[in-house]
């Protein structure tokens, strides 16, 4: 495939913009459950923050990508989802400038790497913070190479109030910035972190809330859990993966080859290559790593999510195009038809598999068709004008209601069994086996065992099924009888 005729302005675009017209149709026509809870809740977060400003600045839900999207989900979780396409399209043509940059052949295959690896592809059709990251990364990247230094690092300190673990980066920007002797862009790389601290006061009356308000500062590993150490790395299988086969294996070649015609061209001094190599490929592995130590160690509320990656799979990307370009090269020296079809078998694998390895995001789950019947009992018989608390966020989409504003509604959280939440005679509590026992830790005994609490409804799938921590799913339905008040730590 020739690429020499895809690398300027007007093809790329003409071709990018059929592109993300396919992607918004493919929105309006499905319903993205990829990321569970958190896509709903970060959407919430988002909409509702126009009408309670310090929604916004949730330190879960990272006030900058909160502000960025809050407009777009103004139009409902679709506006949300369309933002996340957009910032996914911006961040490949950051990566495709990028690769002109460094003068990489085949730079306009850069942009499909980068849309089409799996876990970015399912990302950019929810409303997840990790897109949003990975462009304010790859810009950030960008302006360094093209020597904008001041502006890169203020664009580099908004990314831990996009995604907190951005700090295991910093050492990287801070080395290349000093390498460069670029000791006024420095301090700039905290600008973002001494702006919020400042907005954030008059909410929380604490000028470091954004170190004391840390919401991964617990230990959860006894409803979490932990696992390999090579857990995100095993990830690259066919389907549910990371990067995939082909990128995985491009990845790596393109690392190697790096450090090889860094030692061979520069002798291992500081170049462009070393630049290169500093923020791209091992800006992605410290990421990896640090994760990968996260749940290997069961610390800072690491979940071992795949997505997590998503957030730097187009530094993956770009990497793996130096490996793409090093294997055809080779094979159409030895022959140039098979290497033609080898170049269209790599593209064409790549494609299938960011298409393929997710097509279970786009569809509602079981446990979320479960809400919907539970939900709809609950609109039918009048129900959902009583005081609700519930565990799964999915509640609260179903039943349209402001998560934020009603005093005699409210998701119930970690811990909520210790919390002193009273809940009023007459009240509804919608308990389901995935949220209530895991992230609540409140188990289904706990709510049977009172008198106080009749149950109303029970609904369980026709075909059982376990979610995490090994629960049969269902979803009880209880009614709050005694009159007088109940906290949640006396159930």
């Amino acid at each position: 495939m020739n690429m020499k005729l895809l690398d300027n302005n007007r093809t790329i675009y003409f071709m990018l913009i059929p592109g993300f017209i396919a992607g918004v149709i493919l929105i309006l026509l499905t319903q993205n459950n990829y990321g569970g809870g958190d896509h709903f809740t970060h959407y919430y977060i988002a909409h509702w923050g126009w009408k309670h400003p310090g929604v916004l600045l949730s330190h879960w839900g990272k006030p900058v990508f909160s502000i960025l999207i809050s407009p777009f989900a103004q139009f409902g979780i679709n506006g949300a989802r369309i933002y996340n396409l957009m910032m996914g399209f911006s961040t490949a043509l950051i990566v495709w400038k990028l690769t002109l940059h460094l003068n990489l052949k085949n730079s306009a295959l850069s942009i499909l790497m980068v849309l089409f690896t799996p876990i970015y592809f399912i990302l950019m059709f929810t409303s997840l913070t990790e897109v949003t990251f990975s462009f304010f990364l790859l810009l950030s990247i960008f302006l360094f190479f093209k020597q904008k230094y001041l502006v890169s690092a203020i664009v580099f300190s908004f990314l831990p109030l996009i995604r907190t673990e951005s700090i295991v980066l910093f050492p990287l920007f801070v080395m290349a910035y000093s390498l460069k002797k670029q000791f006024l862009s420095l301090p700039l790389l905290t600008l973002g972190f001494w702006l919020f601290s400042m907005l954030g006061y008059a909410h929380y009356h604490d000028f470091w809330w954004l170190i004391t308000k840390l919401p991964y500062t617990g230990h959860a590993k006894d409803v979490y859990g932990s696992g390999s150490l090579f857990h995100f790395v095993s990830s690259t299988r066919i389907n549910r993966s990371i990067l995939g086969y082909p990128l995985g294996i491009l990845f790596v070649i393109g690392l190697i080859i790096s450090v090889l015609q860094w030692w061979k061209n520069d002798k291992f001094k500081i170049s462009e290559t070393f630049y290169f190599l500093l923020l791209i490929p091992v800006s992605y592995i410290v990421f990896l790593s640090a994760h990968s130590v996260a749940w290997w160690l069961g610390i800072g509320n690491s979940v071992g999510l795949y997505r997590v990656m998503g957030s730097v799979t187009p530094l993956a990307a770009l990497t793996a195009l130096v490996g793409y370009n090093l294997i055809t090269e080779f094979i159409n020296k030895k022959n140039k038809l098979i290497g033609k079809i080898s170049a269209f078998s790599i593209i064409l694998s790549i494609s299938f598999l960011g298409i393929y390895s997710y097509q279970h995001g786009f569809k509602p789950t079981k446990q979320q068709k479960l809400i919907k019947l539970a939900t709809a009992f609950l609109i039918e018989n009048n129900l959902d004008e009583q005081g609700l608390y519930y565990f799964d966020p999915y509640v609260a989409f179903e039943l349209g209601i402001d998560p934020y504003g009603k005093t005699r509604c409210k998701r119930l959280g970690l811990n909520a069994r210790r919390s002193s939440i009273e809940i009023p005679d007459g009240s509804i509590i919608i308990w389901d086996a995935h949220y209530g026992p895991n992230d609540a830790r409140v188990k289904l005994n706990d709510l049977q065992k009172r008198s106080s609490l009749k149950t109303i409804k029970v609904f369980k799938p026709e075909k059982p099924f376990k979610v995490w921590g090994g629960y049969d799913y269902e979803v009880h339905i209880f009614m709050k009888v005694e009159n007088q008040l109940k906290s949640l730590q006396q159930i």
